[in-house]
Formats: C-alpha cells, sequence, structure tokens
C-alpha cells in the first residue's frame, strides 16, 4: 500500500489540480526520458509510484514520444454484466463520484502525455468478447487497441494463440509494482505471461475474497478482538469456528433457522475454494518449468478440507446461505430478497457475526448504518506463517493485446501508461476514499485491507477449472470440492478419484496447447 491515508488523498488532489492548471512542463534534465509534454509530477507522487527505493518519475519508462491524437479502444465487458461489468475506463454513471473523478484525472494524465484520446467498446452479451477477438482475427480487422476480458476468457484467447506474450513488449514493465505481482507470478505459464492485472482493473479487487464481522457482536458477546488475532497470527479456522459457536442460535421465534436468526458464520458455496486457499493450500502448483501440476489432493489438503467440511457442516455455528431448500435461502426468497441482500441485512442487524463475501459486498454493506470491519481468510492453524486471499477469477478482469492490433507499440505504451497512471488516481480513489473513507469505519480495518491486497492468490486451476466447464461444475478441480463441502457427506478422497484423471488429462492438454504456441 503506497503512503497513509492523508498522502495518498492529497496525492490524487495534486493530480487533479495539475491538470487543472495546465502545468505541462518537462520534468528536468535528470528525467529526460519523460514524454516532453507530460505533467510535471511533484517529487512527493513520483517517488510513491513504485515500490522500488529509487524515486519513479510518471511515464519515464514509457517513449518520450506522441501518438498525433490517436484513439486508443479498449474492449471491456458491458451493462449486461451488472454488477460486473466495467467502471475501469471510463467514468461511469453507477460509479462513486470520487471514481468517476479519479478515472478521468488518470485519463487526462494518459492522454496529454501521449497524444491520444482514451475511447472504450462495452460487449453486450456474454461471449461477446471473444467473438469479437476471433472474428477480428479471422477477417484481418483491427478495431480494438486493448482488451480487458475475464481471465477465463483471456486463457481461452491465450490457449488460441491469438494474443502477445506481454513479457515479449518492451514497452510493458511487469517488473514493477503497477502490475500485481502475484498475477505476474500466479498466471504465468512457461514463462510468459499472456495477461495480467494491476492498478487499472477495479474489477480484481471487487471480487477478492474476505470475511465481514460486526463489531458490535464481538463486544456484546465478549468475544476476541478479531483484528488481534490476525495481527498476532491467531485467525485461524478453529478460532472462526471457537467464536462462531458462541453465537449461532434459533432467535427468530418460530421453528428451524431462517435468515431471521442469528449465525456465527454465514458462507456460500464458493467461499470454500477460498477458504482452501487461505489455508496455504492451493488446486495447483508451478513446476520448475513454471508449468502447473495438481496440488489440491495431498495429506495435507485432506487435512485442510476435513476442517473446513467440520465447520461449515456445524449447524451450531454455520449457515449455508446458497444452499437449494436450505433454512436461509428458502426464508429470504420467501420475503422477496436474495439470499446475498439476507446475508448483508443479517450482518448489519446483528444477526450475523462473520459473512463470507467479496469487495464488492463489503461495498453493498456499506450503505448499512452498522458497525462492521474485515478480515482476511483464516489460517489453517497458528503454525502458518502468511494469510492468503482468494481473487475470485471468475470475474476478474486483466490486460491483455492481441495479435492483430494495427500499433503495436501504442497499444503497449498506453496499457502500461493507464496502468502506472492509475496507482496514485484509480488505485487510491478506491482504497482510500471509497473502502478506507466511506465505507469501513476504523484504521484496523484498514491494516486488514493491506493484508488482504498484499495476500492475493491467483490459483491457476480455479481460472482453468480442469475437468468441467466452471467453478460452479461439480465435475471440475474446484467445483468438486465445494459440492462436496455441502453435501453432507465428507467423501473428499473418492471424489477426487472419480475426477482426477478427467482433471489431469485437461490440464496436460492445457499444457500441451502452450507449449505448441512456442
Amino acid at each position: 500500500m503506497k503512503g497513509t491515508l492523508t498522502k495518498s488523498f492529497c496525492r490524487v488532489l495534486c493530480l487533479a489540480l495539475l491538470l487543472v492548471i495546465g502545468l505541462l512542463s518537462a520534468c528536468g534534465a535528470e528525467n529526460a526520458e519523460t514524454p516532453s509534454d507530460a505533467p510535471d509530477v511533484p517529487d512527493s507522487v513520483a517517488s510513491d509510484v513504485t515500490s522500488s527505493e529509487e524515486a519513479f518519475v510518471l511515464f519515464s519508462n514509457l517513449p518520450n514520444k506522441t501518438f498525433d491524437g490517436e484513439e486508443v479502444t479498449f474492449l471491456v465487458e458491458g451493462d449486461y454484466q451488472l454488477s460486473y461489468a466495467s467502471v475501469e475506463i471510463l467514468p461511469n454513471d453507477v460509479s462513486d463520484s470520487g471514481l468517476q473523478e479519479a478515472i478521468k484525472a488518470r485519463n487526462d494524465l494518459v492522454e496529454e502525455a501521449f497524444g491520444v484520446t482514451i475511447k472504450e467498446v462495452r460487449t453486450e452479451s456474454g461471449g461477446d468478447l471473444v467473438n469479437r477477438i476471433r472474428n477480428g482475427m479471422a477477417a484481418g480487422t483491427s478495431e480494438y487497441d486493448i482488451v480487458m476480458p475475464y481471465m477465463a476468457d483471456a486463457a481461452r484467447l491465450a490457449q488460441e494463440g491469438i494474443l502477445y506474450d506481454l513479457r515479449t513488449l518492451e514497452n510493458i514493465h511487469l517488473d514493477q509494482s503497477y502490475y500485481d505481482q502475484g498475477s505476474v507470478r500466479d498466471l504465468s505459464i512457461a514463462g510468459k505471461n499472456y495477461f495480467v492485472t494491476g492498478d487499472v482493473s477495479l474489477l480484481t479487487w471487487d471480487v477478492t475474497h474476505v470475511l465481514e464481522f460486526n463489531k458490535d457482536m464481538v463486544k456484546e458477546y465478549g468475544l476476541e478482538n478479531p483484528y488481534d488475532l490476525v495481527e498476532s497470527g491467531k485467525w485461524t479456522i478453529d478460532k472462526l469456528r471457537e467464536m462462531a459457536r458462541q453465537v449461532t442460535e434459533d432467535t427468530d421465534g418460530l421453528p428451524g433457522m431462517s435468515y431471521l436468526d442469528t449465525y456465527g458464520f454465514l458462507v456460500n458455496r464458493n467461499f470454500v475454494s477460498s477458504m482452501f486457499i487461505g489455508c496455504g493450500q492451493r488446486f495447483s502448483v508451478k513446476n520448475e518449468d513454471d508449468e502447473p501440476e495438481l496440488a489440491v489432493y495431498s495429506t495435507a489438503g485432506t487435512a485442510v478440507f476435513d476442517k473446513i467440511f467440520d465447520l461449515v457442516n456445524d449447524q451450531k455455528a454455520s449457515g449455508l446461505i446458497d444452499l437449494d431448500g436450505g433454512g436461509f435461502a428458502s426464508s429470504a426468497v420467501d420475503a422477496g430478497k436474495t439470499v446475498w441482500q439476507a446475508a448483508d441485512e443479517a450482518t448489519a442487524n446483528k444477526r450475523a457475526l462473520f459473512h463470507a463475501a467479496s469487495l464488492r459486498g463489503i461495498l453493498g454493506l456499506g450503505e448499512y448504518d452498522c458497525n462492521f470491519g474485515i478480515l482476511p481468510a483464516p489460517k489453517y492453524d497458528e503454525a502458518q506463517d502468511e494469510y492468503f486471499c482468494r481473487v475470485s477469477t471468475l470475474y476478474a478482469t486483466c490486460i491483455t493485446i492481441p495479435l492483430n492490433v494495427r500499433d503495436v507499440e501504442l497499444s503497449s505504451v498506453i496499457a502500461d501508461a493507464m496502468m502506472q497512471a492509475s496507482t496514485d488516481t484509480v488505485r487510491e480513489a478506491y482504497i482510500d476514499v471509497i473502502m478506507k473513507k466511506r465505507k469501513i469505519q476504523d484504521s484496523e480495518s484498514e491494516k486488514m485491507l493491506d493484508i488482504i491486497f498484499e495476500s492475493c492468490v491467483y490459483d491457476f486451476g480455479s481460472i482453468y477449472n480442469w475437468g468441467g466447464s466452471s467453478e460452479y461444475d461439480i465435475r471440475s478441480i474446484t467445483g468438486f470440492m465445494n459440492d462436496v463441502a455441502f453435501s453432507g457427506v465428507n467423501d473428499f478422497t473418492s471424489r477426487w478419484e472419480s475426477i482426477a484423471s478427467a482433471v489431469q488429462t485437461a490440464m496436460e492438454d492445457t499444457i500441451d496447447t502452450y507449449r505448441n504456441l512456442s
């Protein structure tokens, strides 16, 4: 995380002020590499653009040239996706006003430095983005300069051999901190990165999995402070279950558990995978050749799953919000609510101590008048050194450059410029203005957010879902685990053995496909 809250916000204001008064002078002799018409970025801003100990001047690692008024067109996912439509490239009316201002400030920096105009084309249906790129390649046309697909779609396009390996483009600087280094590490294969994410991608942050908790309930039930547990390394699956069991009870006066009762832990189906990763496990790992190998089934992995299974099936601790026919889901639907609305309501109204969520869910909870905090996924035990937070790659976006772009230098320069200019504008607005100032109400949660962003995991197996079509397919490497967890019978080993061969074959096919691209 770059700087303190006050410093971060001031940097955004400084950038906006520079744009207004038009300070477009060169940065001086020592920064001769900076485009001559780029804004004169103050040292306080420049020094924090990357994590390097040496001062980094915005755009100083990009060519000192302009592109004569060229329009740079981004292809992004459109409004048909509702909550997961792009809000990243152009200001969008559904976004927070502070975020819209930051996006405009970022775009102004890039446009004025490189003499371009940023445009976007929004898709209209599922599969539209992939089809547009495929059709353009087949027809020999080039309508889009930079494409921001969801990661699963990026993987499809990469395997079809129609994306650049970003490592081969001299103006893409994957070693810089404005690219998420976790994504550079996790999303590579055989030493190639066809897609990565970073400070330009708001949707990637939105779909990072975390836990919400009601702080008033912690006090009223005399529970340990979850922040202290995280800081001391004692925030574990066992501790979560122990605390949850002290809260869960039937409080609505009606037989059975409904969404109006009180729960220690509200959890949904695909958060099982997130807890598995949070406990230090992976669906796949990389070998010395930077190629994936299956890792989901092992002695350690089985022990982790056993603990997760016991937690989510402990009715004195957990409530499963999206289980078909379950008391929470059915009563919520009967009341005219989605399970997500009901879970937010329960958390806000002190009927849920902990609630599995994404950061987008945190934004929703912030609309309630309630006292809540945020936590990373719990560890397996206290011996585990780090916390890990899974990015749900189903709707995480990334940067790609198709092979048929009209000017690869233009595409790569602007892609990198948008990444680095987002750090002190869009990233800071999202984290500091929206998350920290408006939604999360204490300095401790700010620390938790820092931990979360430093521990993001992009699991290769989650993206490719070998053996099935998605993370919801019970034949896939991720889907089978989520299904077993909610089945009521812990047949993890036999279920894995029933799909292992198909998963292995699918993974090997993926590896072979990438090998054949080289």
